[in-house]
């Protein structure tokens, strides 16, 4: 330091004011260039508060319809647990067991009063699983945790009027199990239009949720 400053003594009145000037413009330039980093910084920080503080706002504006959603959801989960031991066969048959309608011969001739429950034929029951597959680790079983659809096809193997197929199917969704007619197959019997051939195909079905400690 001592050097510099002797150096710069023996320098001439000119020398100095040009070393005095070009010191000046270096500093003077290093503080713009402070500045300037300094106020970029502190506008792309403003503009990043800005942005959290939207996101926010959104998230905020959205939270009672998420948590509504997510109600719903854990509600529908919990009734779907309770319909996982549920024999859609014994359901379906107690409920036809209360429908009666009017029994024909093969001339279309009335015979008297059936129950629905007697005419009717269960197929084999089928289940599906309809949550999304996980993948899995290496060595590692898949997880059957989720949702499942059993459906339960049946038959009815005599001519059926259309009143008692409409009565079923209401008794069905007003059941306390949670049952749904999803697919029904009939042909309206061409000499009498009040009743379906024989054969006539309905799908009943529920859904259920296999919690974890339910895994075998």
């Amino acid at each position: 330091m001592a050097r510099l400053s002797i150096s710069f003594d023996r320098l001439s009145t000119r020398e100095k004011v040009l070393v005095g000037t070009m010191f000046s413009l270096l500093v003077g330039s290093v503080v713009i260039l402070v500045a300037l980093w300094l106020g970029s910084s502190v506008s792309d920080l403003e503009e990043s508060i800005s942005e959290d503080r939207d996101a926010l706002r959104t998230i905020y504006a959205n939270s009672g319809s998420f948590l509504e959603q997510r109600e719903h959801s854990e509600r529908l989960r919990r009734v779907a647990e309770q319909s996982a031991d549920v024999n859609l066969k014994l359901a379906v048959n107690e409920i036809a067991k209360r429908i009666s309608f009017e029994a024909r011969n093969r001339r279309g001739e009335i015979e008297g009063q059936k129950k629905l429950a007697d005419v009717m034929q269960f197929d084999q029951t089928q289940e599906t699983y309809i949550s999304k597959k996980k993948k899995r680790a290496k060595d590692k079983k898949v997880s059957d945790v989720g949702y499942y659809r059993r459906d339960q096809p049946i038959t009815l193997s005599d001519v059926v009027t259309f009143d008692a197929i409409y009565e079923l199917m209401e008794k069905i969704e007003a059941a306390n199990e949670m049952l749904f007619v999803t697919n029904i197959e009939l042909t309206r019997d061409f000499q009498d239009g009040r009743v379906a051939r024989k054969n006539a195909q309905i799908v009943v079905s529920t859904f259920y949720y296999k919690a974890a400690g339910a895994e075998e």
